[in-house]
């Protein structure tokens, strides 16, 4: 059975677990799924294999299988399944290089597993079962606009929003594809500890969160870029002050010239994660502009991408 789900971008941050084994976050969170970036992952029940076979990109990689069986040993076990199975996915998005890569391919990875083993899951399922793969996973079951709520074990699942806007685009810019310094885990989990200032960041969220509602339902594109760069900004200072940094040189060259954009009228506003890269939040008017602008790096122009589904071929 072959599913792909599409790569989302947080425009609220999920940033901390308070739980590390069910991945239930600290606050609530919020995405737009997008349609350029995605991984396809086909899962093929095999009854002669002792093990599951894994290839990722072409490859066998022991560490990157390692959380791939645990997903699916995980799904066995709450399903009473015994069977072992042949995964191949393929991400056409850079691993580790903050571009939300797991997001895809644990989400693709769930749909997938679950149908090749005869489980019918409704998406809220599927979107529980992806959080405890990848938090962000959550999000990737469902297109568009989503919000990935607080809660416990049973209610800390991702739902969809009722926002038709078309016109909203993301632009990734492609500063870097190399692999980041410091895995996500790791700095969340020192941001955490950083009690004090994590302490003021989930509850600046909430507050950046109901504004971040208000302006998308109001389309209104100049407050959304201002709440999530407000937001992304605040996320990077409480990484910084644990000693670790995603923004290069080059990142922080890219958000100089997009401030020079506003100041000629144009409404391009920005969100990182944990990585170099930049994603422009823009409306369609503005996109050739942009991307004219930043004509020495790659431009990925994203409209919304779909739920995580099935793909017959």
């Amino acid at each position: 059975m072959k599913a792909r789900a599409y790569v989302n971008f947080a425009l609220i941050k999920y940033w901390g677990k308070k739980d590390e084994k069910l991945r239930l976050p600290f606050q609530a969170s919020l995405s737009f799924t997008i349609d350029k970036l995605f991984t396809d992952t086909k899962v093929t029940v095999n009854k002669k294999l002792i093990k599951d076979k894994i290839t990722i990109n072409g490859i066998s990689d022991e560490r990157l299988n390692k959380r791939v069986i645990q997903h699916l040993n995980l799904i066995r076990s709450k399903y009473n399944i015994k069977d072992y199975v042949e995964v191949t996915s393929v991400n056409n998005v850079p691993t580790s290089a903050g571009l939300a890569s797991s997001a895809s391919s644990f989400a693709a990875l769930t749909l997938a597993a679950t149908k090749a083993f005869n489980l019918n899951l409704s998406k809220e399922e599927l979107s529980r079962l992806s959080r405890y793969a990848s938090g962000s996973a959550s999000r990737s079951i469902f297109g568009n606009f989503a919000i990935w709520d607080v809660g416990d074990d049973k209610t800390s699942i991702a739902r969809p929003i009722d926002i038709n806007w078309p016109e909203f685009k993301i632009i990734v810019l492609m500063i870097d594809k190399s692999k980041k310094p410091a895995s996500s885990t790791d700095a969340m989990k020192e941001s955490v500890e950083n009690k004090l200032l994590y302490d003021e960041w989930v509850k600046q969220s909430k507050i950046d969160l109901d504004k971040m509602l208000i302006a998308l339902n109001n389309k209104d594109i100049k407050s959304v870029g201002e709440i999530a760069e407000k937001n992304a900004n605040h996320m990077h200072d409480l990484i910084e002050s644990t000693g670790i940094t995603y923004k290069t040189k080059e990142s922080l060259k890219a958000i100089d010239k997009i401030h020079e954009l506003r100041t000629k009228g144009v409404l391009a506003y920005y969100t990182m994660d944990a990585g170099p890269n930049i994603k422009i939040i823009t409306i369609d008017s503005e996109v050739n502009k942009i991307v004219d602008y930043f004509n020495e790096y790659e431009t990925i122009v994203c409209s919304k991408g779909k739920d995580a589904h099935i793909v017959l071929n």
